[in-house]
């Protein structure tokens, strides 16, 4: 009978060692829920392959299970986007489809400078609730472990609801991009992270269409001794979910608010020494000198995200009456005192809109 018993025993623990070997696919939620919750041990070695395949037996998913068959097949053979670079310390997994159900991987190591390694495992499905994650773990090569930990890549949040953004790990170098692409825009917000020998710092921010803007802003605007744009906010001016961009140097002197459509870049207001910007209800404009005895005010209605109708007051001395002409155009069309004063007096009272300021990546050289 105590034989039994110990056998019993035995096939029970095998049993749970083969459960445990075996776990249920998880999904990416689930994954991006859970992956901070335990120690991955007995870490074959410090290669990215044997990472990948510890993570796996700890948080299964469908697309690493996919990659790490794919992977042994010869390259004519794959029926995936797979990748593995061991002099790059480098792995990456795509199903090459349009699904938004598609899976995609990728995976780093970067070396430390106590002699640890930090491994990076990151997903992407648009069909998830998170979309997109990345998670980091510290390699102790002396006990074979990986430890999650949190990295300041773990910390970003998307900057406006109505955006898809992505991870991107490098096969070369050593910066972790964050991706946001605003639909409407056809234009991404690029988020690098840099490496210092231990962990990431605060990310640069640059707008991928920044020279069409700054032609734009040069073309309408006094850029004497101007600096260079060094933060944005984004802000949605008509209320339609798409956000317009708002940028302006350290000192506020100059700020441009501008609408960008499918690529089309269009100034909606902006300042100078010489103009300055507000805004109102589903209107931003700006006002300013126009030569001696000349003021200007401009409304800009935006609508679909687009500059809307536009708003003229064009104020001058009168040196006979010793007052002040008023004269409105709208869209380049004479309006009479009274018309364009009633247009003014329906936009309401000038707000100041609350919004988040961000840093923008100033250009080096």
């Amino acid at each position: 009978m105590k034989n039994k018993s110990l056998l019993f025993v035995a096939l029970l623990g095998l049993m749970m060692v083969a459960c445990q070997e075996n776990k249920p696919i998880m999904t990416i939620d689930q994954v991006n829920e859970q992956w901070q919750t335990a120690t991955i041990k007995k870490v074959k070695s410090d290669d990215v392959m044997d990472m990948v395949a510890a993570f796996q037996k700890q948080w299964p998913t469908s697309c690493v299970a996919m990659y790490l068959e794919d992977i042994k097949l010869p390259e004519s053979e794959q029926q995936y986007l797979s990748f593995y670079e061991p002099e790059n310390d480098y792995v990456m997994f795509s199903e090459g489809s349009d699904d938004w159900d598609a899976e995609g991987m990728e995976a780093k190591i970067w070396q430390r400078n106590n002699g640890h390694k930090l491994f990076a495992i990151a997903f992407d499905q648009f069909s998830s609730d998170v979309k997109s994650f990345v998670a980091f773990f510290d390699y102790d090569p002396a006990k074979k472990t990986l430890t999650p930990e949190t990295c300041l890549p773990n910390t970003f949040t998307p900057s406006h609801s109505n955006v898809m953004f992505g991870y991107i790990l490098p096969e070369y170098g050593d910066l972790i991009e964050v991706n946001e692409y605003f639909w409407n825009w056809w234009w991404s917000l690029r988020h690098f992270y840099e490496w210092d020998g231990m962990n990431f710092t605060e990310p640069e921010v640059v707008f991928e269409g920044m020279d069409e803007i700054m032609d734009e802003y040069y073309d309408n605007y006094m850029t004497y001794e101007m600096d260079d744009f060094s933060k944005y906010a984004l802000i949605d001016i008509d209320e339609d979910g798409e956000p317009e961009i708002w940028l302006s140097t350290e000192d506020e002197e100059y700020q441009v608010v501008l609408s960008v459509v499918e690529g089309e870049v269009k100034i909606l207001a902006g300042q100078d020494f010489k103009r300055s910007l507000f805004f109102l209800k589903g209107v931003v404009g700006d006002a300013g000198g126009c030569g001696t005895g000349c003021y200007y005010v401009q409304y800009t209605q935006v609508k679909n995200s687009a500059p809307g109708s536009v708003l003229t007051n064009m104020q001058s001395y009168n040196f006979e009456t010793d007052g002040v002409d008023d004269e409105y155009y709208q869209d380049g069309e004479a309006l009479t005192e009274e018309e364009g004063d009633a247009i003014v007096e329906s936009f309401g009272e000038p707000i100041e809109p609350q919004v988040e300021w961000h840093r923008l990546a100033i250009p080096k050289g």
